[in-house]
């Protein structure tokens, strides 16, 4: 069953969503994928929408940054949870896809500093280089997903119909993430990503060789040297240098 989709555009509405990616005794979240739109999104841009999904949860919220901006991250809920701690938690294991931009955003815009990060692109990278495979570039998250899933009949159809919209390289606009209400095309296409990520994750894991050891915890050390390198002040936000594959 193909998981809800909640728009968060209220404190009431962002409060049932912390309820439900926050861990506790009834709810024990051990991962949450993430994903960010925006305009420009950097230090210098705008987010305008956060993707999160628990492993425990068949609910995908897209948090409605435009419309509550500072007050997404920081209103507190009955029990004191934000979204804020809810990020920087260090229990709870993030997934993105390659967090670099969305770290930079978070941190310069809103104060939140990413903790316990997997970034499933250097997964991606581990996956090949395990398996004896010479690596000079990452792969981008569609090409990915198309290797090594098989995503729903109509994932190729939103993707595309997404990103005629949202870029401006298809003929869309970055705006089109800040316009309210927001096209149902644009919201399926910012959620159908953040739907497939706990699948990639054990599909990369189950696909890593036996060419050199500590893979995984090495994944997660460049991860969160990925997540440092966006919080520095000489942070090079686009450029080719971008697509070398990290040493591992």
């Amino acid at each position: 069953m193909a998981p809800a989709i909640i728009f968060v555009d209220t404190a009431v509405l962002l409060e049932e969503c912390l309820s439900d990616i926050s861990s506790s005794t009834s709810n024990p979240v051990s991962k949450l994928a993430i994903d960010l739109e925006g305009v420009e999104l950097c230090r210098f841009g705008r987010i305008s929408i956060l993707q999160i999904l628990s492993d425990t949860s068949d609910t995908i919220w897209l948090i409605d940054i435009t419309t509550l901006g500072k007050e997404a991250f920081d209103h507190a809920d009955p029990e004191g949870r934000t979204l804020k701690r809810v990020l920087e938690n260090g229990d709870t294991k993030k997934l993105f896809y390659d967090v670099r931009n969305d770290a930079d955003a978070l941190l310069h815009l809103y104060g939140v500093e990413l903790e316990n990060v997997c970034d499933l692109q250097v997964l991606e990278v581990a996956v090949r280089r395990s398996r004896k495979i010479r690596v000079k570039v990452v792969s981008g998250l569609g090409k990915t997903i198309e290797t090594y899933l098989t995503p729903p009949p109509e994932w190729q159809r939103i993707k595309s119909e997404g990103a005629a919209l949202c870029f401006p390289d298809k003929g869309g606009s970055y705006e089109v993430f800040e316009r309210r209400p927001l096209d149902e095309r644009v919201l399926a296409y910012a959620a159908q990503d953040v739907a497939l990520l706990f699948k990639l994750e054990d599909i990369l894991e189950s696909r890593i060789g036996f060419i050199g050891k500590n893979w995984k915890r090495r994944v997660m050390n460049v991860s969160a040297a990925r997540v440092h390198e966006a919080h520095n002040t000489t942070y090079a936000r686009h450029g080719k240098h971008r697509t070398i594959a990290p040493i591992i």
